[in-house]
């Protein structure tokens, strides 16, 4: 589990920053929604120890990750560089 958590961090970092997330928010974002990368490759991994997100917990940040960086980690920017991650968490709610 912990190696997938890495990568899976380091993927999200970089889909983050690919999005125009300005750099200042990728670390707090990248510890609320490392969990929707790991869930997509976990099915292609073994996973050492317990899966600890519930199907609930992941759809939940599944939306927020796909609102701000698009449905496959595409690179497209979703938001502006100005405009900051809590702004698209109130409007993800």
């Amino acid at each position: 589990m912990q190696r997938l958590e890495q990568t899976a961090r380091a993927i999200c970092a970089l889909d983050l920053v690919s999005a125009g997330v300005p750099q200042e928010d990728i670390s707090s974002m990248v510890d609320r929604l490392w969990p929707v990368v790991a869930n997509e490759t976990r099915d292609s991994v073994t996973v050492i120890g317990v899966w600890p997100f519930t199907v609930e917990e992941i759809a939940k940040l599944t939306e927020e990750y796909r609102a701000i960086v698009g449905p496959h980690g595409d690179g497209v920017k979703r938001i502006s560089p100005r405009q900051s991650p809590s702004s698209i968490n109130r409007q993800n709610t």
